[in-house]
């Protein structure tokens, strides 16, 4: 996975984006929900994890589509 140079995510937005890749990749999409469970269970708090979603959202790294969120190709 090769992150934009263009856009700088903080250190705990990459890591979440890396965590949410395999996952978004695999189900081609993920509901707002499940991609929160995902970065959940891989131990982040539910804050934080909607904090770092909303990031990954607002810079590009990610997608949504009614309420379903996906990579943004690259």
């Amino acid at each position: 996975m090769t992150l934009p140079e263009q856009t700088q995510l903080s250190p705990s937005a990459t890591d979440a984006l890396k965590t949410l890749h395999e996952p978004l990749e695999r189900a081609d999409g993920l509901s707002r929900e499940d991609a929160l469970t995902v970065l959940t269970d891989d131990g982040m708090d539910s804050a934080d994890a909607s904090h770092f979603l909303s990031e990954l959202l607002s810079k590009g790294y990610l997608y949504a589509v009614d309420e379903h969120v996906y990579l943004t190709p690259s």
